[in-house]
């Protein structure tokens, strides 16, 4: 670390405690803020804010907030509830269901360059570790946006800081006893919708006699019955998926203490099963089910030992077990539930054997009922000791702190393989079943009995750090100083890598403010990451924020109006490391094809250079400017306002240049890419009571718009053709001008004059047409336009309202993703590509071409061939993939006092609904995940709460 910049925080740290003992004499009031009222202070990961004196955009969240929402992933709820925070959802599948954060949108195209960092109790930890605590052990969250907030974090904050704080112990004349319950009925949002076999054997031979061959099902009126099983007709979501699963959650805490000793303990349960029908009809030990299930432990105890120190430690046992089928993940089944046919064969066979075909080979109730079993269990062990020893003696209102975290999970697996033949029944030309000389059906026999056991270690990390540091905070008349020096260092290693992941560094703050009007808050850091080349390990991370709080004024303090209005700024700079891109300053050997010796030809490994070093190689940097306004009206009006503009240099690319095979090298990584990041987040709530009714409103608002500035790519002859002043992730593709008709080919099937043609394929009529933007007479990759949006939303939207009257409560959250645009061609192929690979037909595409419905038709002709014409990316396929959804809504009563309930605190019973409402603009499908995979969940539970 260079000695200029301990030299620097050594200064800044120095110069606080001079200015504080240089004005002893003047004091008029020494108050020294320790024990501040904790409603006030916002907790930012690495450092506490006193509210009125923050500079930074920050958000918070209070845990009762999370509780509202069924999930069995607490990542989850966040939904839509953080400005700024884009939650993109995972699966619906229990225990695999974690969604993904971006903090103002996106701003690189290194994935991990948007990894939100999170802290918990003031200390890193992984986000699969944090998924599975209970939002009843939540006390806040709060999000913190820009360089004000995140210069501390220095190297490792430009993608953002989640920081997490559980609830401590308190000083309490008893313990307060606390227990929950809940118990939740799921169900699918939708599910998309195949045809029967009726349809699909009649739109299978039109789909063939468009391509010229002969039909394949003799008979399509066969398969209306739904009992013949030579000519079946299989609903497959109905046979694999129950309507309904069950959710369920119990926990018990305990929190109470005194002046020397404090606590908070919680106890929580939680039970996920998933949608799989009559999965262990045959034996438990043969299938199963999905199913999560957790066990929480958490205990938070600190302990005054003297009165000058004090000692916190927190602990977090987590265990989760998943049980999923074996052989197959929860993608492959939905998978084949979309593609097999209801025609393709029966679940069972007339002889009671298991059905098949040689195309599809995949029975999807036998492989739940007969496959095995894949058990993951998972342990999270999650550590802190932090001490605390005031220094008042010496300085007032100075303190000496350090900690100490250790956070590791495991992840090992148990598994049971099982297969079983399955039998085809052999078919004639005539769709009518071979039989033997007895008259019974000929059966083709697929797969083989088996069995295996296996266990071992999927995965493993663990994550160590150690901080030891000052603060101080003291106020002299009408001017407050308050700051920080942090030391930290940190160690992460997981399955898979060979060296460590280390960053060490200083953090440092002061902040000043007179007569709490005007507020002057200095953060830095300097730290750095062993994963660069010497010289080059480490940063310096500043940031500046001021503040005013102009209802201070004189001219506003009578006010009638306003009754709190605070005016912010902020600028500075902070980066991001990145996993994916460790030691570029080394160039290393790889793996080469190797050669052939010998009369035997025996192969031999080979190795070659890897990619060229770059010893200049660093961590991407965002610079960042934020204006924000913070108001209370009418007492009652409460809003805050940020406008932010960010720009992000230095991302990590490999320059487009041709490099010949020849020459044995590939360029290096360069931190050469520049991307902008512009918008604004809002947030409103307006309270009021009369009486005995109270009631609430709230909204929030979100937009984030990046544009490309600088990306290495191959020269193009338009300038639509490059990233560069388009969105990351910008959709692109051809404009579709409706479908080839007959009109346009001549007698020969010919392409009139005039007509473009396609590059892709030799197209015919019903077949996608497209704009043929260069004029040049050809439809080509030159063609495609940047066009819409990005599929990760632009704008987020909240509105929260509620009331409580008497004894009745009600609340409700909706959520809003908009400017954001699916494709349909890449994210639900199977569901938009009918026969193509096998694929079954779906309602998207039962209007398709023909000549009749010519000028009626939605979708291209019907064909079993693979067809590159309209498999390009145009905006036929894209969709406007904006939604609305009711995430929570709550109804709960409180019951009186009185009879058996006399002793009792609270008792309150409530009824909750999640996701109970969608709406959007694409047809058959959700828009969130376009109903692919393990579908998301919708959910309606019933609860308990009791004080004791």
């Amino acid at each position: 670390m260079k000695k200029e910049y301990i030299i620097l925080f050594a200064i800044l740290f120095i110069f606080c405690g001079f200015v504080a003992n240089a004005q002893q004499t003047e004091v008029v009031k020494d108050s020294v803020i320790n024990g501040k009222d904790e409603t006030n202070i916002i907790h930012e990961g690495l450092r506490n804010v006193d509210a009125k004196r923050n500079t930074g955009a920050v958000f918070t969240l209070s845990g009762e907030e999370l509780t509202r929402m069924t999930s069995g992933n607490l990542l989850n709820t966040l939904q839509g509830r953080i400005p700024g925070l884009t939650v993109v959802t995972g699966s619906g599948e229990p225990g695999y269901d974690n969604p993904t954060f971006y903090l103002r949108g996106q701003s690189s195209w290194n994935i991990a360059g948007n990894r939100v960092l999170i802290y918990l109790d003031g200390f890193e930890v992984e986000m699969n570790a944090i998924s599975s605590l209970s939002a009843y052990e939540i006390e806040s969250i709060t999000l913190l946006k820009d360089a004000s907030a995140l210069a501390v974090y220095g190297l490792e904050g430009g993608a953002g800081v989640l920081a997490i704080k559980t609830y401590d112990g308190a000083v309490m004349p008893k313990t307060k006893i606390t227990l929950n319950a809940r118990y939740g009925i799921q169900s699918a949002i939708d599910l998309p919708t195949v045809t029967n076999a009726y349809d699909y054997t009649r739109f299978y031979n039109q789909a063939l006699t468009n391509d010229g061959l002969p039909i394949k099902y003799a008979n399509p009126d066969l398969y209306k019955a739904t009992n013949d099983p030579f000519h079946p007709n299989v609903n497959w979501y109905d046979e694999t998926l129950g309507k309904t699963s069950q959710i369920q959650d119990y926990n018990l805490s305990f929190r109470g203490g005194s002046t020397t000793a404090r606590y908070f303990v919680l106890m929580n349960y939680t039970d996920f099963k998933g949608l799989y029908k009559n999965a262990d009809a045959i034996d438990k030990d043969f299938g199963t089910n999905a199913q999560y299930s957790k066990f929480n432990l958490r205990g938070n105890v600190e302990l005054q030992l003297s009165k000058n120190l004090s000692v916190k430690a927190n602990i977090t046992g987590i265990t989760e077990d998943k049980d999923t089928p074996s052989g197959f993940t929860a993608d492959d089944l939905f998978d084949n539930l979309i593609r097999i046919p209801a025609a393709a064969f029966p679940v069972k066979n007339p002889n009671n054997t298991w059905g098949t075909s040689s195309v599809y080979n995949f029975n999807p109730v036998q492989r739940l009922q007969q496959n095995g079993i894949y058990n993951a269990h998972t342990r999270n062990l999650q550590t802190s000791v932090r001490f605390t020893e005031k220094l008042d003696s010496f300085v007032p209102g100075l303190d000496f702190s350090g900690g100490i975290s250790f956070s590791n999970q495991y992840i090992g697996n148990y598994v049971k393989n099982f297969t079983v033949p399955a039998y085809e029944i052999s078919k004639n030309e005539q769709d009518e079943p071979n039989l033997d000389a007895n008259g019974n059906p000929i059966y083709l026999i697929r797969g083989a009995n088996s069995q295996s056991i296996s266990d071992g270690e999927v995965s493993h990390w663990n994550r160590t750090t150690a901080q030891l540091g000052f603060n101080y905070n003291r106020t002299f008349g009408k001017q407050t100083f308050s700051g920080m020096v942090l030391a930290k260092r940190q160690s992460y290693t997981h399955n898979g890598i060979v060296y460590q992941v280390r960053t060490q560094g200083l953090s440092g703050n002061v902040t000043y403010d007179y007569d709490k009007k005007y507020i002057v808050d200095l953060s830095a850091s300097y730290n750095g990451s062993a994963d660069f080349a010497e010289g080059k390990m480490y940063g310096f991370f500043p940031a500046i924020g001021l503040g005013w709080v102009a209802s201070d004024e004189d001219f506003l303090k009578n006010s009638s109006v306003i009754d709190f209005l605070k005016i912010r700024g902020s600028y500075g700079k902070v980066g991001n490391i990145n996993e994916n891109f460790r030691f570029l300053n080394e160039q290393w050997g790889v793996n080469a094809p190797g050669w052939i010796v010998g009369t035997g030809n025996s192969g031999r490994e080979g190795r070659t250079e890897g990619r060229i070093a770059n010893p200049n190689a660093s961590w991407e940097k965002k610079t960042s400017f934020n204006i924000g306004v913070d108001a209370i009206l009418w007492k009652n009006l409460s809003a805050t306002v940020d406008v932010f503009s960010e720009r992000r240099s230095g991302i990590l690319d490999i320059s487009a240049t041709s490099v010949p095979s020849y020459t044995g090298f590939d360029l290096p990584i360069t931190n050469s890419g520049i991307v902008n990041n512009k918008g604004f987040e809002a947030s409103l709530n307006y309270t009021q009571k009369a009486s005995n009714f109270e009631y609430y409103l709230g909204a929030s608002a979100a937009f984030a718009r990046n544009k490309v500035v600088e990306r290495s790519q191959d020269a193009q002859p338009y300038s639509y053709l490059y990233d560069i002043g388009y969105r990351l992730g910008q959709m692109r593709g051809l404009i579709n001008d409706g479908f080839y008709q007959e009109a346009d080919f001549d007698a020969n099937g010919n392409l009139n004059s005039g007509i473009p043609s396609s590059s892709y394929a030799n197209v015919r009529p019903g077949d996608l047409k497209y704009i043929d933007q260069d004029k040049n007479g050809i439809i080509n990759d030159y063609d495609k336009l940047p066009i819409d949006y990005a599929k990760l939303p632009e704008i987020t939207l909240g509105f929260n309202l509620g009331f409580k009257y008497k004894r009745f409560d009600f609340d409700a959250f909706f959520q809003s993703a908009l400017n954001r645009t699916v494709s349909l061609l890449t994210d639900a192929y199977s569901y938009t590509h009918p026969f193509t690979n096998n694929n079954n037909i779906t309602a998207f595409s039962t209007n398709s071409w023909t000549p009749a419905t010519a000028q009626t038709a939605t979708t291209p002709r019907l064909s079993t061939l693979s067809n590159a014409n309209n498999d390009q990316a145009s905006d036929f396929w894209l969709r406007d993939g904006s939604f609305v959804k009711l995430r929570s809504v709550e109804l709960g009563y409180t019951l009186p006092q009185t009879g058996a309930f006399k002793k009792l605190d609270v008792v309150r019973l409530y009824i909750n609904g999640t996701n109970l409402l969608s709406f959007d603009k694409i047809e058959d499908l959700e828009a969130e995940r376009l109903s692919m995979g393990y579908p998301l969940m919708k959910a309606v539970s019933f609860g308990l709460r009791m004080k004791f």
